[in-house]
């Protein structure tokens, strides 16, 4: 079998693996199994199905169990802050550039690092490192698909912050809702236990909270509950 045929044929075997790796990323989202999992799962399949050793991510902004928020130096950080991909052959050769990442990588038997940024149109949310023992980088089919795995997670990440950032919002709302909702009774009920307006009975719960420091949805529940004494909230207080 010829070099080309030899090719075609890695190329065959390794495409299911592919498939299933751009699968087990995307049901991250679909699952809403969190950052780490997409992480984690990002690094997995590249170690997996390209040639190096091990990877490094860098996220900034996102806590992650087993990768750092902050890097003082190195390719990771580089490639987040430039947006382009990095390639070093012989990191010992750029100890001058990062010398306290080189002593690192030297350290755990690391000897070349292809770095590319996690990006999606015009943002950078962070960068993966693809590490070797050898002195070699990823050639350009292999980047390829480091480039495409990283596309997949940057978009897996991005989806999942809109759903966080969403959820949020809409745990605000019902808090919101729900804090109106015994305001208004306890509007009724001092209006009731009064013999006042409605109105009146929200600007003396209004003032009882601003005089005490409390939050006027605190004060309201302990109206409608019974554990707050409104004989000091009906009190009338000078303006």
């Amino acid at each position: 079998m010829g070099s080309w045929d030899t090719e075609i044929a890695a190329r065959a075997n390794r495409e299911p693996a592919v498939c299933a790796a751009f699968a087990s990323l995307t049901a991250s989202v679909t699952e809403d199994l969190g950052p780490d999992k997409v992480v984690d799962t990002l690094s997995h399949e590249c170690a997996r199905l390209l040639p190096i050793d091990s990877t490094e991510v860098f996220l900034p902004g996102l806590k992650l169990r087993r990768h750092p928020e902050v890097v003082e130096e190195g390719p990771v950080l580089e490639s987040f802050e430039t947006g382009t991909d990095i390639a070093v052959r012989d990191l010992s050769a750029a100890v001058s550039r990062w010398p306290g990442y080189v002593a690192r990588m030297a350290g755990q038997g690391y000897a070349a690092v292809s770095a590319l940024p996690l990006r999606a149109m015009d943002e950078t949310v962070g960068s993966i490192a693809f590490l070797s023992a050898e002195n070699v980088v990823l050639s350009v089919e292999d980047r390829r698909l480091g480039r495409a795995l990283a596309d997949v997670a940057t978009l897996c990440l991005l989806q999942q912050r809109e759903l966080r950032h969403y959820r949020t919002l809409s745990e605000q709302l019902q808090t919101a809702l729900d804090s109106r909702v015994v305001i208004e009774q306890a509007k009724g009920v001092l209006a009731e236990r009064a013999g006042i307006d409605l109105g009146t009975a929200f600007h003396r719960m209004r003032s009882f909270a601003r005089s005490s420091n409390r939050k006027l949805s605190e004060v309201a529940r302990g109206v409608v509950d019974g554990t707050l004494d409104t004989r000091k909230l009906l009190r009338p207080r000078n303006r």
